[in-house]
């Protein structure tokens, strides 16, 4: 177990960066390649602060609104409850930094860390933050096939939903921007095209030297037949617990066969205003087909409303 003063000084001179997306945005191939330098200690996805810190937050936050003279905020104060947030976080930080001693930096990938933005910099105010953004007619497919390989982990697979918590995440995500400087917004098509280059600048920006020659290396190395085949060595986590299904074949356009004119046209009456800020062209031109579409958008909004009453109803 390590102490205090044991945390710190593993994190001693330390950067902490955080990966983070709209699920299946390409985040785990990003934080894989990053991995490759020498420079970089990261895990498996935590959740540490969107699953695990984020309740004990909002109940904190809820009680002390409230007024209330129960709870947590009779025996700690503000000042207390976030040296107990950050000894936490600093734990698990520091325990991922063991794993690579000559890590300078701590990168943790959590997709759902882009809602909580606010959070981390409470705690860990000079943080990292790298963004990475694709097409939302790609996440909607990518989504909805790993929906029907992984089950009902992934949540639901209609389009309306996850074209939804691509413009959520995207959307809070973009919001990092203004809190501060160590910020960087990667866009998934440009990774794909120039892998390499876009490596050498993340790294660069996080204060890592990297050359071109090596990060080219670390491109080969993370191809994605390696590792829908778990052949990458030393990778930070076992890639042959979901290697095959967590990775397709990292095309920018599958979604063009993938979804049909009607599911691509409900994605872009949903997310038009943010894909046009992004420079993703909407491509559905037929009033039929847009008129149906926002029939079907409807029509699931209302089945999710009623699933969701019905749930909190058994």
């Amino acid at each position: 177990m390590l102490m205090q003063d044991q945390i710190e000084e593993v994190l001693c001179g330390k950067r902490l960066a955080f990966i983070v997306g709209a699920p299946r945005s390409g985040t785990t191939w990003l934080q894989l390649l990053l991995s490759r330098s020498p420079a970089v200690a990261t895990t498996q996805e935590t959740d540490l602060f969107h699953t695990y810190l984020r309740p004990l937050v909002d109940e904190w936050n809820r009680y002390r609104a409230s007024g209330v003279p129960i709870s947590l905020t009779e025996v700690l104060s503000d000042d207390e409850i976030r040296s107990l947030l950050r000894h936490v976080s600093g734990f698990v930080f520091a325990k991922i930094a063991q794993a690579r001693p000559s890590a300078t930096m701590v990168l943790e990938k959590t997709p759902n860390h882009a809602s909580c933005w606010r959070e981390i910099l409470e705690l860990w105010p000079d943080a990292h933050f790298i963004h990475i953004i694709r097409d939302p007619r790609s996440v909607v497919a990518s989504r909805r096939a790993a929906v029907k390989s992984w089950g009902p982990v992934w949540g639901s697979s209609k389009i309306t939903s996850i074209s939804e918590i691509w413009i959520k995440y995207v959307s809070e995500g973009r919001q990092i921007r203004s809190a501060t400087d160590n910020y960087q917004e990667v866009m998934y098509q440009e990774l794909i095209s120039n892998a390499p280059a876009v490596v050498m600048r993340l790294l660069g920006k996080l204060g890592i030297p990297a050359n071109l020659n090596d990060c080219q290396r670390y491109v080969d190395e993370c191809s994605i037949e390696n590792l829908k085949a778990a052949k990458l060595d030393n990778a930070p986590f076992d890639l042959r617990r979901a290697g095959k299904y967590r990775f397709r074949n990292g095309a920018t356009d599958g979604w063009r066969r993938e979804l049909s004119a009607t599911e691509i046209a409900i994605v872009e009456s949903l997310a038009k205003p943010l894909m046009l800020d992004l420079g993703f062209e909407p491509v559905t031109r037929s009033k039929v087909i847009s008129a149906f579409a926002g029939w079907r958008v409807a029509l699931e909004r209302l089945e999710n409303k009623a699933s969701h009453w019905l749930q909190t109803r058994l």
